[in-house]
């Protein structure tokens, strides 16, 4: 008789990646089981309850408007030290004062900054991940390994960035003929010493190997709706969170710079999708006040825009609504005309085409217009191989980060059957092939669901 394995690693471990709750009621029949095969859910639900977003005690991000005297500007502060972005955007820095900086002394400096003429300053903070659990990887000795993955230089591949984890690439390795899916970003840009992606999260590492797991899940939820539609793509994996899942405003916001610099001579990053969030105070979101400098995100956004990049991103995970109360939602709570942000309906998994299209208890919502359309909130499965060609690797994976990596998918087939289109056009291709779910309205802009294909 043959072995069923059950190898939930370490049995069902329920957890997360970017901001969700629970899996109540969720029940896996051992009869359900493929032989010779492990199974792992995760559960963007179930660390909800926890802060996703830290302030920073002693970090502030500053914006020089070009043609600023940059030293004349730091001899008024008592920073300890700064760095710049590497790449695609020299007038932001990030300012270090002593750890024991009082909190009215820190504030102080980033009103300076933004009353001053020709600067802005903003408070740094890092972004927590909810944990995906154990992480099984298949070796990941040799980055060099990812040569034979990297894809031409092509003016037809949809390309998509994604800032997340980085990417287990070495999964990719176990089929017979792998395939060259990696986006060549050293052909576009020379900032960086690398054939594809890099890793914000160490000076100068270029190994962006996923140690956690969120990044290869919500890739591999893109490149499986891609192939299944015959899709020419490459994937630039940018990595902004380390193993624990802890990542920092800085790095996304260089991460973003260097795709920019990508972008520098013509858009050639089609999408970038970033799974992440969490709270943040309002006034974050808000339109600068006279005299005052923009948003220094906003203008990177801004920045994008211009470019032609669509900007798809999670809307979070805890039941909430982003548009109420003292905190929005970092980023879907901002406004700039290149965003999608996601939200999650309740896929019936014994009857997919039941009706009424409901949201999903756990995907937060905006009802001043926030969050602009809902796909599926669970079960999303992917099932990888592995060295040994007996044995393949099945994850149930359920969250917000998931939707919006298969609205990234799903917006790639769009980009390679119509061409290149203007941002504009791209989403209303989108929202084209959503149907009106009535029970949305109200919490999904004109109550829009994409619904999963069977």
């Amino acid at each position: 008789m043959k072995t069923k394995i059950l190898l939930l690693l370490s049995l069902l471990f329920i957890v997360s990646s970017c901001d969700e709750d629970a899996t109540e009621g969720l029940v896996i029949d051992p009869d359900d089981i493929i032989d010779n095969e492990n199974i792992i859910v995760v559960d963007e639900g179930a660390d909800s309850g926890n802060p996703k977003i830290f302030i920073s005690p002693n970090e502030v991000i500053v914006k020089y408007d070009p043609g600023v005297s940059q030293d004349s500007v730091r001899q008024d502060f008592p920073l300890l030290n700064y760095k710049k972005c590497d790449c695609g955007d020299t007038n932001i820095e990030l300012w270090v004062f002593d750890p024991g900086i009082d909190e009215l002394e820190i504030e102080g400096v980033v009103q300076r900054l933004s009353r001053r003429s020709g600067t802005r300053g903003e408070r740094s903070f890092d972004i927590q991940l909810t944990p995906v659990g154990p992480f099984p990887q298949p070796g990941q000795d040799v980055l060099a390994d990812t040569v034979g993955l990297v894809g031409p230089a092509s003016s037809l591949s949809v390309n998509i960035a994604v800032i997340d984890t980085g990417l287990d690439f070495k999964r990719y390795l176990n089929t017979e003929s792998p395939e060259k899916f990696l986006f060549p970003s050293g052909y576009y840009s020379y900032c960086y010493d690398t054939g594809t992606g890099w890793n914000f999260t160490g000076e100068g590492d270029p190994n962006f190997v996923d140690d956690n797991g969120h990044g290869t899940y919500v890739t591999k939820i893109m490149t499986d709706e891609l192939d299944k539609k015959g899709v020419d793509y490459q994937i630039l994996p940018l990595k902004v969170f380390d193993a624990s899942g802890r990542g920092s405003y800085w790095d996304v916001l260089c991460s973003l710079a260097y795709v920019k610099d990508i972008n520098h001579f013509r858009k050639v990053i089609d999408i970038v999708n970033a799974s992440f969030g969490g709270g943040l105070p309002r006034e974050f979101f808000d339109e600068p006040e006279a005299g005052e400098t923009e948003n220094i995100f906003t203008e990177m956004l801004e920045a994008l825009n211009d470019q032609g990049t669509l900007v798809i991103t999670s809307a979070g995970n805890k039941g909430e609504d982003n548009d109420t109360g003292v905190e929005g939602d970092f980023l879907s709570s901002f406004r700039s005309p290149n965003i999608i942000s996601v939200g999650g309906y309740e896929y019936d998994t014994i009857n997919p085409a039941a009706r009424p299209i409901t949201l999903h208890r756990l995907s937060n919502y905006g009802s001043d217009g926030s969050v602009d359309i809902a796909l599926a909130f669970n079960n999303y499965e992917i099932i990888y191989d592995t060295s040994d060609s007996l044995r393949k690797q099945r994850v149930t994976l359920h969250g917000t980060s998931y939707a919006a990596g298969a609205l990234s998918g799903k917006a790639g087939t769009l980009i390679d059957s119509l061409g290149n289109l203007s941002i504009d056009d791209l989403k209303t291709h989108i929202f084209n092939l959503t149907e009106h779910a009535p029970q949305l309205d109200g919490k999904i802009v004109d109550g829009r669901a994409l619904i999963r294909e069977e």
